[in-house]
């Protein structure tokens, strides 16, 4: 027999086989998996909700002990929506587990429906969560710099220091978000409604493994929140940034050579020399530290982040981020003094 006719005898049996799968396994798989999901979104909501409400006496108690302006009871509203915002959404959008007798498509779509929410929050992050907070601080920060200085220059320049210093810490976590939804959610949906295709049609026999695959990938360690991976992205990424001493050395001499002058040259006799010490310095890091993050994204385009290697950052990598902690430390404990002055 040639091998084209072993060929045709080996498509013809296989035309007759029936792919058999276990339904109930696969719902159990299913089911798991969207219980999984809803756990983390049930818990992220409570972390939400309950740190801006925490923040709310906090906040509270800061402003009447420093004796800061009234523009510093702004934010009190912006956490107050922040968390109304995320209690009505669970209202408006429940996500109770469903009964054990559901079939698979039920748990299928609810899941589908879980997910494409979740992927308009974080598309729409900055108007719910971070605008709110950009407002009540901006306004803030450009009333103490308004009080404070003799000039309209002099309070552009510490209003507008300390505003970028705010738009790259938003802008960061504005890019997080969006990447969690290119890299988790999206993916998830996709294989969710291919799901629910497969389900739906009348050709199942035929499309048993695809639809195995699908719920195994739905279930797999690639679609679960793994912590350790997303640790090891994170110190992967810090990695790139600062590889080196080098880099450090390169933020750090700007850095304190901006705040040498702004202590030893004053621009503005009104103000706490200490405040604009903070200010000389932070302008200078923003621009040392943001060029560097640039280099390394042009670097490393294409390139994506794998996950593999340490969960933590090397060593100048480290020291980078407890100078990012410290600097911003120093630069609200500079505007408090500001704003008490």
């Amino acid at each position: 027999m040639s091998l084209n006719k072993y060929e045709q005898a080996w498509k013809a049996e296989a035309s007759h086989t029936q792919v058999t799968f276990d339904a109930a396994r696969l719902a159990q798989e299913v089911q798991h998996s969207h219980e999984a999901f809803r756990s983390l979104i049930f818990w992220r909501d409570v972390r939400e909700i309950g740190t801006s409400l925490v923040l709310i006496p906090v906040w509270l108690t800061m402003g009447v002990g420093m004796s800061l302006p009234w523009s510093w009871y702004l934010t009190v509203p912006a956490l107050l929506w922040i968390a109304g915002f995320m209690f009505v959404d669970r209202r408006r959008h429940p996500q109770g587990p469903g009964d054990p007798g559901e079939p698979l498509l039920f748990y299928v779509q609810e899941s589908a429906a879980q997910v494409e929410h979740q992927i308009w929050l974080l598309r729409n992050v900055f108007w719910w969560y971070l605008l709110p907070l950009s407002i009540s601080l901006m306004a803030f920060l450009c009333h103490v710099a308004w009080n404070s200085t003799a000039s309209w220059w002099g309070a552009l320049l510490v209003a507008t220091g300390f505003g970028v210093f705010l738009w790259l810490l938003y802008g960061w976590i504005y890019r997080l978000s969006q990447r969690a939804v290119r890299e988790q959610l999206v993916p998830r949906r996709d294989k969710l409604q291919k799901l629910i295709a497969n389900l739906k049609s009348d050709n199942s026999s035929n499309e048993a493994s695809e639809l195995s695959d699908l719920v195994a990938a739905l279930s797999g360690p690639e679609q679960n929140v793994d912590m350790n991976h997303a640790w090891a992205k994170w110190a992967e990424n810090w990695n790139r940034i600062i590889p080196s001493w080098r880099e450090v050395a390169l933020i750090v001499v700007p850095t304190l050579t901006g705040a040498y002058l702004g202590f030893r040259y004053p621009l503005v006799d009104e103000a706490p020399v200490f405040f604009q010490s903070v200010v000389a310095a932070v302008i200078p890091f923003e621009i040392a530290f943001f060029g560097l993050w640039y280099l390394s994204y042009r670097r490393h385009r294409g390139q994506p982040l794998t996950g593999r290697g340490s969960a933590l950052p090397n060593a100048p990598a480290c020291a980078t981020i407890a100078m990012i902690l410290l600097i911003s430390l120093m630069a609200f404990a500079a505007v408090c003094s500001f704003a008490v002055k």
